[in-house]
């Protein structure tokens, strides 16, 4: 029975016509995610009205991590030129805030709940995840996250995202995860710090791990930590010893800048030069992230799902086989007793003894199947939140928990089949030719471009 054609909902609509008009790679893109997503709406990983389209930010996003006194605030409000500004400099911002373009005058303050629930923005069901951490969580969503707009022109067709420092905080394990998630999904990463900080070492709890997980990245030049040192200090940076600590406490690559007065003028042009080029940034992450989701389909979705019925399969035949030990030792003891085994050996009564025992093993083994399968299901519901999915795996594994399967030693997962694994060969096929279409769109920028700012930072 073929499966009704995936509908392309309104708003991811909009964006395919946005992207009409703005790269032609990142359309044939978003239609090659049109068709996975039909791949998985047949398999039952989403519904109608879900994309994995979702799984990807289609516009620039910038990452600025720094405490209140490292210059972060006033680093956000030089780049967007915004006549009121966009954050307020003497601010502590405890919270995650999510900033996005808005033509209107008067800015707005919108609570987390805005930004967990519309799949637009990076921090979609993110309280899942939360709730993972620390039960009750996700009913405390606003006091994670916060949602900003401005009428930067800067602003527009980007999303800038603030997130506080390194300093100890009181839920240190939710911050670690919404600051490394946010950064994952960045195509840029500024990490501010004061240079008045005399060592790092105070931080090393909650740093630590930050660096750790940035080396781990596929894009690490897109860390750019920033030391800033205030016009009121009168000793210059040592930016060795800056290097030192962070490699220290887990960094292995990345560049640095230092901001003062002396260095302002090349410090602002080279980071003004990577948020120009950060379109061309974006444009590589969304294909790069197009492909890495055609692979996960099968090496993490469908594995997850196999390892699920491998699981399940595996305790059924534990059950069944305790349940025959049992009727073993049963039979045992009757011999000892009264000499059952003779008894047995009469073929009417051996026939009927068969089929008696085969009438009630059936029903004991669909009854603790389906017992293992809820348990199952579960636990997939966790790793899908864990993994921070959108495939819904208990669906695509609860598709199986049938009359059929659970008797015969089928262990594929429902309608994973060789014209499923071509399908996904021929997209993967397909996402890479569009890399060679995205280097030609850019060629003729690079070829013409002016000789590169000369940066002050260092490659580790």
């Amino acid at each position: 029975m073929n499966m009704p054609e995936k509908t392309v909902s309104s708003s991811l609509q909009q964006l395919e016509q946005q992207l009409a008009d703005k790269n032609p790679a990142l359309l044939q893109a978003f239609r090659l995610y049109h068709e996975l997503d039909q791949v998985a709406y047949d398999l039952g990983l989403i519904d109608m009205d879900d994309s994995l389209a979702n799984k990807n930010s289609w516009s620039p996003i910038i990452t600025v991590i720094g405490d209140a006194s490292s210059g972060k605030n006033e680093f956000i409000n030089r780049y967007l030129k915004s006549i009121t500004p966009a954050i307020d400099p003497h601010g502590l911002h405890a919270q995650f805030t999510v900033l996005i373009y808005r033509d209107d005058e008067s800015a707005m303050t919108l609570p987390g709940t805005a930004v967990d629930g519309d799949p637009r923005f990076p921090f979609f069901h993110i309280s899942e995840r939360l709730e993972q951490l620390e039960k009750g969580a996700s009913r405390n969503i606003n006091s994670y996250l916060e949602l900003k707009t401005n009428n930067s022109y800067q602003l527009k067709d980007k999303t800038i995202i603030l997130a506080p420092g390194f300093a100890a905080h009181q839920k240190e394990a939710e911050a670690e995860l919404l600051r490394e998630h946010a950064s994952t999904l960045s195509d840029l990463v500024f990490v501010f710090f004061d240079a008045r900080q005399s060592t790092l070492e105070d931080f090393r709890s909650s740093l630590s791990p930050f660096l750790k997980h940035s080396a781990r990245s596929n894009n690490p030049s897109k860390y750019i930590y920033i030391i800033n040192e205030p016009s009121s200090n009168t000793e210059s940076v040592d930016l060795n010893d800056w290097k030192q600590q962070l490699i220290h406490l887990g960094l292995e690559a990345g560049q640095f800048f230092v901001s003062s007065q002396s260095t302002e003028s090349t410090t602002q042009q080279a980071i003004e030069q990577k948020l120009t080029n950060i379109d061309v940034e974006s444009a590589y992450r969304i294909l790069n992230n197009l492909q890495q989701h055609i692979t996960e389909f099968d090496t993490v979705v469908i594995h997850e799902v196999q390892q699920g019925i491998d699981l399940w399969k595996d305790r059924s035949h534990f059950t069944l086989t305790v349940v025959l030990s049992f009727i073993a030792l049963t039979l045992v003891a009757g011999e000892i007793q009264m000499g059952l085994v003779a008894v047995l050996l009469d073929p009417f009564v051996a026939s009927v003894a068969l089929f008696l025992l085969i009438v009630f093993l059936i029903p004991v083994h669909i009854y603790s199947s389906k017992v293992h399968a809820k348990f199952i299901a579960k636990k997939l519901a966790e790793r899908q939140v864990e993994l921070g999915l959108i495939e819904n795996l208990p669906a695509l594994f609860n598709k199986g928990i049938t009359l059929w399967r659970i008797l015969l030693p089928i262990r594929q997962p429902v309608g994973w089949t060789n014209d499923v694994k071509e399908t996904l060969n021929m997209l993967m096929t397909r996402a890479k030719g569009l890399i060679q279409s995205l280097n030609n769109t850019f060629s003729t920028n690079v070829a013409n471009s002016s000789t590169p700012v000369k940066e002050t930072f260092l490659n580790l």
